[in-house]
């Protein structure tokens, strides 16, 4: 399913083979080189890639939308919860939450197992609950 994503993206932006790889892979999934092709190429221009795919996503009717949230969720289900790199920028365009909150409802109504943590929307939720959890205890002891 992202694969459609990647060819938009690609039409504009004239990617190479192995940048359409990098974008169809996890960031766990990713090699030495290609975390290096990642940085040095696809992470400076993210955010251009981010305002195209929200104007396209903007043009859309509601319809689309919807498809275009399916599609990412679909993407999201084959990989256990765990995003690829255009799934975090379509996450982005479309909003975090609702993907989140169509991926939990998609699991448990198939009965699909996510990977762990990813009902918390990853590791950036156990970070901030560790924060909050840190500061409580520094205030009371202080």
């Amino acid at each position: 399913m992202c694969q459609q994503f990647i060819s938009i993206l690609s039409e504009k932006y004239n990617f190479t083979r192995v940048q359409e790889d990098i974008l169809s892979k996890t960031p766990s999934a990713l090699g030495r080189n290609e975390r290096r092709i990642l940085f040095e190429t696809l992470k400076p221009r993210e955010r251009e890639f981010k305002i195209f795919l929200k104007e396209k996503y903007e043009q859309l009717n509601k319809e689309d939308r919807h498809f275009w949230l399916v599609a990412t969720v679909d993407s999201l289900l084959a990989k256990g919860g765990e995003s690829a790199i255009i799934d975090g920028l379509l996450m982005d365009v479309i909003g975090r939450l609702e993907v989140y909150k169509v991926l939990r409802q998609r699991s448990e109504i198939e009965g699909r197992a996510l990977k762990p943590l990813v009902n918390f929307g990853g590791l950036s939720f156990v970070l901030v609950a560790m924060v909050i959890i840190t500061a409580i205890i520094l205030y009371f002891l202080h």
